[in-house]
């Protein structure tokens, strides 16, 4: 009978005995483990806009439908010609299309902790247009 020392395996560069085999088995498995854990997650898939992209753009849609939801108090009906201009020009402006915006909010719909974040963004931007218009608006009032 042989004993555990003379019991070898080959792995083609490597002799390792029984021990040495499942000890580089749990120490491959653990830092596959820890590697896969560690891995950032999924890649974003091509044509999806990139978070500071989204917000971005989103908060150009939101000022646009705030500006036509006070003018036209709700009806778009009225000017969705205008409207639907107003986004093909935000959309150019951010160099993308109607169906890149279409795939990426079905993305982050399917991811909510990537689209949190984006929206967080969403409303720093806007809140930064905020302070600054207000400012511009002090600027321009009479003071007495």
């Amino acid at each position: 009978m042989q004993t555990q020392e003379q019991v070898r395996f080959s792995t083609g560069l490597f002799f390792l005995s029984v021990d040495e085999m499942r000890r580089f088995c749990v120490v491959f498995l653990s830092v596959l483990l820890l590697l896969s854990a560690c891995g950032g997650g999924e890649r974003r898939p091509d044509g999806v806009l990139a978070p500071e992209a989204m917000a971005a753009l989103l908060a150009e849609a939101y000022l646009l439908e705030g500006f036509y939801a006070i003018e036209t108090q709700y009806r778009y009906d009225t000017v969705l010609p205008e409207v639907l201009r107003a986004y093909d020009t935000i959309l150019s402006r951010h160099g993308t299309t109607r169906e890149a915006v279409e795939r990426s909010f079905d993305y982050y719909a399917k991811h909510p902790e990537l689209y949190q974040p984006i929206q967080d963004s969403v409303m720093a931007l806007l809140d930064r247009t905020a302070d600054a218009d207000s400012v511009a608006v002090d600027r321009e009032l009479p003071r007495f």
